[in-house]
């Protein structure tokens, strides 16, 4: 399988995807910041050549949520919504905040109470260790979804911050993100 190059607003990534290590996760290095992080065995399937996005940026402070393929941004999308605390990353479970850093996308399904979810893979395993270390529950259930739809929608949407921890996205964004992002697309949260 090929080499994807992806090139972010401040750094650029490098992962690459090779078939014949498809039980073992692959490793990703940000080349700026000099660390790397394990991308799942999912990410190494077939269905990456056919996906209609190869990995998602979150910028928390421009609020917005980018869709990229072969090194370009193919859409943009403002964020409605995130914690009460958005700064910063999450530590732990009810701290309101949205994780930073590098994840992938674990799971997505339609749900009743935000128009569709895609699951962040949060909390890693480093994310686990340093709740542990500070002896709270790391906290779980992060992602990207819609809003409630209705008048509760409409009053969700005008705050800034009602959720957990979430991204939270206007529906018909959220229809279309969820269309082209795949189990298994990374995702990069940055501050």
């Amino acid at each position: 399988m090929g080499r994807f190059y992806f090139l972010g607003l401040l750094s650029v990534l490098s992962i690459g995807l090779s078939g014949c290590e498809a039980d073992k996760p692959q490793r990703v290095v940000v080349s700026q910041q000099a660390t790397s992080i394990l991308i799942p065995p999912a990410v190494t399937t077939n269905a990456e050549a056919n996906a209609e996005v190869d990995y998602i940026v979150v910028q928390k402070a421009d609020r917005v949520v980018s869709l990229w393929k072969q090194g370009r941004i193919i859409k943009t999308y403002p964020i409605l919504a995130f914690g009460a605390d958005p700064r910063g990353h999450k530590m732990r479970e009810g701290d309101e905040k949205t994780p930073e850093g590098t994840y992938y996308i674990d799971g997505k399904h339609p749900s009743q109470n935000f128009q569709k979810f895609l699951n962040i893979s949060y909390p890693n395993e480093v994310d686990k260790a340093r709740a542990k270390q500070m002896g709270v529950p790391a906290g779980g259930n992060v992602g990207i979804h819609g809003d409630r739809g209705g008048i509760s929608g409409f009053f969700q949407r005008m705050d800034k911050n009602w959720t957990d921890g979430c991204i939270a996205m206007r529906n018909a964004d959220i229809e279309e993100i969820f269309a082209k992002v795949e189990v298994g697309t990374p995702i990069m949260i940055k501050p």
